[in-house]
């Protein structure tokens, strides 16, 4: 499966799909590891994990896997009902990409 794009979110702790994707991949959810999720304005928690899942990144000429473990959230829907898929790297699998301004601890804005 290709997902597009994937957000980058360095102020999360783990990384986060939703359950479609989880579903579409085939992946086992773990429903016994269950994570306590605190946003800016809500709590909640996960369905489950999934363990070991590979990323693989690339830009063309380089390419790389990296595995996580994901939180796994329940599938949101749009007006038309359409399913919405999330898929968000946290910061324990950026610091596995070697992810300079996590790794350095250095956060410019130019």
């Amino acid at each position: 499966m290709t997902i597009p794009y994937a957000m980058i979110d360095n102020g999360l702790d783990s990384s986060i799909i939703s359950e479609n994707i989880a579903k579409h991949l085939g992946l086992k959810i773990d429903r016994k590891k269950v994570h306590r999720l605190n946003g800016v304005a809500s709590k909640s928690h996960s369905l489950g994990t999934v363990d070991s899942v590979p990323v693989t990144i690339e830009d063309g000429k380089n390419r790389d896997t990296i595995p996580d473990e994901f939180s796994v959230v329940f599938t949101e829907y749009d007006d038309n009902g359409k399913e919405l898929s999330l898929f968000i790297l946290g910061t324990q699998w950026q610091y596995q990409a070697g992810w300079e301004s996590l790794v350095k601890g250095e956060f410019r804005v130019s």
